[in-house]
C-alpha cells in the first residue's frame, strides 16, 4: 500500500507541470503571475504577453511587491514593465535602470532599449546602451547577444570610448549560435557571424 502511494504522489508531482499548476509555487507573487514577462531568462511561473497585462492589477500587485521585497530584481523589473505600459516613463526607468544596475540581465537589455528608442527622460547616448547590452549578453540574455552585435556591426559604437572588441562580438555570436531557438533566429545569427568574420575592429 505505502508503495502504491509513493508513486501515485510522484506522478502527480510530474502531472503537475503539465497540467498548468506549476504557479502553485509559493514563490510565485501575484506580480509574476499578471506580470512576467516570457521573454525574460528569469521569469518564473507562465509569464504574460504584453497585450494580454492586465496593467492597473498588475501596477497595484507589483508595486506592494517591490515594497515587500525591495530587493527582489525580478519583482522591480516586472514593476518598471508595467510601468511603462501605463506611460509612468520618469518611475519605470527609474526602476528598471536600478534593476539593471543590480545585475538584472533582462531589465539591463530592456533599460538599453529605452535609452536608444529615446524613451521620456532618457539620456541620447547610444555609448550607455551598449554597456547595457552588453552586460546583459554576457550575462546570457539571448535578445541583447542579437542587439548588440548588430549595432557594432552597424558601426553605432565606432565613436564610444568603452566598446568590445571585433574579437569579443564574434564570441558572443558563437554562443548566441550556440543557443538560437528557430530558424528565423538561426538565419539572423548566422548572418551577424558572417559579417564579424568580414569586418575588422570598428573602433
Amino acid at each position: 500500500m505505502r508503495d502504491i502511494q509513493i508513486i501515485v504522489v510522484a506522478l502527480l508531482a510530474m502531472a503537475l507541470p503539465l497540467l498548468g499548476l506549476a504557479d502553485a509555487d509559493p514563490a510565485i507573487t501575484e506580480c509574476d503571475r499578471l506580470a512576467a514577462h516570457p521573454e525574460d531568462p528569469d521569469h518564473i511561473g507562465i509569464g504574460v504577453p504584453t497585450q494580454k497585462v492586465d496593467l492597473n492589477a498588475a501596477v497595484i500587485a507589483c508595486r506592494a511587491e517591490s515594497e515587500r521585497q525591495p530587493d527582489n530584481q525580478r519583482i522591480r523589473y516586472q514593476y518598471a514593465r508595467v510601468l511603462a505600459y501605463t506611460g509612468q516613463w520618469d518611475t519605470s526607468a527609474l526602476e528598471m535602470k536600478r534593476a539593471a544596475d543590480a545585475g538584472y540581465r533582462q531589465a539591463q537589455f530592456v533599460y538599453g532599449l529605452f535609452i536608444a528608442r529615446g524613451r521620456p527622460g532618457m539620456p541620447r547616448d547610444v555609448c550607455l546602451a551598449g554597456e547595457y547590452w552588453l552586460k546583459a549578453a554576457h550575462a546570457g540574455r539571448q535578445a541583447a547577444r542579437v542587439q548588440y552585435a548588430h549595432e557594432y556591426l552597424d558601426g553605432g559604437f565606432a565613436s564610444c570610448q568603452k566598446t568590445a572588441s571585433i574579437d569579443e562580438v564574434r564570441s558572443v555570436l558563437t554562443v548566441a549560435a550556440a543557443e538560437a531557438r528557430d530558424f528565423y533566429e538561426r538565419m539572423l545569427v548566422g548572418d551577424l557571424q558572417k559579417r564579424a568574420a568580414e569586418s575588422g575592429n570598428t573602433k
